[in-house]
């Protein structure tokens, strides 16, 4: 089946997958960590406002009257084609490299799908319950696709993105749900997104903008395969794996991977990671434990050497290793030293420190005086450790941080949201009441509509 054989393959494996998500009931833990990633999503397109992809992409969308096919801009609540609203939900949630992460696909899957799910709930006036499904098909598709890291790493040797190139395939599974697609509409539409998807590296290396659009142009890319499969458009029926595929022709890699042999596991959306500070993923946690470094009292302008260990791969990741001179704001945001130089300075690292504190003395000073050192450890085991003027170190771990800031809950994912929207002049309460009617209707089974969501979102604006 799928390849001729008489077995089924990983393209259509990943379709019967799809076609089932549409029509199963989520577990209650895991649909609550999906509305945790449409609330961060949600927040982060929010804060995005000024970031100027983000609002040259608002710019170039096309304004329309609402109808068929139609959907919102989160951030000012014009109405614009379903594609538009898709591929400038998704730039600005990944505009401050803040959206979420999940480890075993090296991708950001919240700027990936999330606003493919609203955007094509929207337009059909599904429920909640309806586009938390869309998520999770579409966050276990792209953690399927990583192989336990395997092709993950296997495109980035290669100089390809992970994010963009598994994106657009869990964009298409994404909107393959939200249109009701069945499963051999739904492995057309994986087939279509496999021969149109990738994105290269060279952006995060050199510090331009374009990152950005990579993943906004997925979700778009994902949606256009998902709408061509419902009218019937075939697409490579072993596109993942097939002589010239994915597998082959993207990740050089001969062998078809033991996880693409198996089922999509939708219990992974509960080690999806958030973000809390505007830095890589692969930062996280070396700045955690720069925070509890900070957060001991040491006196920063007494630190004379800061040593930093961190996962060996990590620190072979394009950007990770540049101590400067930073002349663009994803230069900070990719720099393991500077990460760890800003927190031990400021005690924070919002994206306003990429914008604003490229130059600042005293983070230069830490910058230069950091070294990185690999491991070969676990992927979020870090320490940062400093010697003071004095000879005094101090060292403290990643591993000691509350684990809810990374892997958040409720309450957590709340206190973000309203953050965000305070910042954005939000009046105090609105966006509680937003994430306590979510939540609620997922603890309840209660019927609540993505457009009243929407509809809250836009009140204030």
């Amino acid at each position: 089946m799928g390849d001729g054989s008489g077995t089924v393959n990983a393209t259509h494996r990943l379709g019967a997958f799809v076609a089932r998500c549409a029509r199963a009931p989520l577990p209650r833990p895991v649909a609550e960590k999906a509305a945790i990633c449409l609330l961060d999503a949600l927040g982060l397109a929010i804060a995005a406002r000024e970031e100027r992809t983000a609002k040259a992409m608002r710019t170039v969308a096309t304004r329309v009257p609402s109808g068929e096919n139609t959907a919102r801009l989160w951030v000012d609540g014009a109405r614009v084609a379903l594609a538009d609203a898709v591929v400038a939900n998704g730039v600005a949630v990944h505009a401050h490299f803040q959206d979420d992460t999940d480890h075993k696909s090296w991708s950001h899957p919240g700027s990936l799908i999330v606003p493919v799910a609203v955007a094509v709930g929207e337009s059909r006036a599904a429920s909640l319950a309806d586009v938390l499904r869309a998520i999770v098909a579409g966050y276990t598709t792209i953690e399927w696709l990583g192989a336990d890291e395997i092709v993950a790493r296997a495109l980035i040797g290669r100089g390809l993105r992970a994010s963009p190139t598994f994106g657009t395939i869990g964009a298409a599974a994404t909107a393959s749900v939200g249109l009701g697609l069945d499963a051999a509409a739904a492995t057309n539409a994986i087939g279509i997104a496999t021969s149109i998807t990738g994105g290269v590296l060279e952006p995060v290396r050199c510090g331009s903008d374009e990152w950005r659009l990579q993943n906004g142009n997925a979700g778009r890319g994902g949606l256009a395969a998902a709408q061509l499969a419902q009218q019937g458009v075939l697409g490579a029926p072993d596109g993942l794996e097939g002589p010239k595929g994915l597998l082959r022709s993207l990740a050089g890699l001969g062998e078809t991977p033991a996880k693409w042999r198996g089922e999509p596991d939708i219990g992974i959306m509960l080690e999806i990671m958030a973000k809390p500070w505007a830095t890589l993923g692969d930062n996280m946690p070396v700045v955690a434990a720069a925070k509890l470094v900070r957060e001991s009292g040491v006196a920063v302008a007494r630190i004379e050497r800061v040593t930093v260990t961190m996962w060996r791969p990590y620190t072979e990741y394009p950007g990770t290793a540049f101590k400067g001179p930073f002349e663009r704001s994803v230069q900070t945001q990719a720099s393991s030293a500077f990460a760890a130089a800003a927190m031990l300075a400021y005690g924070e690292l919002g994206y306003d420190v990429a914008l604003t504190k490229r130059t600042d003395p005293q983070i230069l000073r830490l910058v230069e005086v950091t070294e990185i050192r690999p491991h070969d450890g676990m992927a979020l085991d870090a320490t940062v450790e400093v010697e003071l003027a004095d000879g005094t170190r101090v060292r403290r771990e990643a591993a000691e941080s509350p684990r809810h800031l990374i892997f958040q809950d409720r309450n957590q994912a709340t206190a973000e949201f309203e953050r965000r929207m305070a910042a954005d002049g939000r009046p105090a309460g609105s966006a509680r009441r937003i994430a306590d009617a979510v939540f609620e209707s997922v603890e309840a089974d209660a019927v609540l509509g993505i457009r009243h969501v929407l509809d809250g979102l836009s009140l204030h604006q």
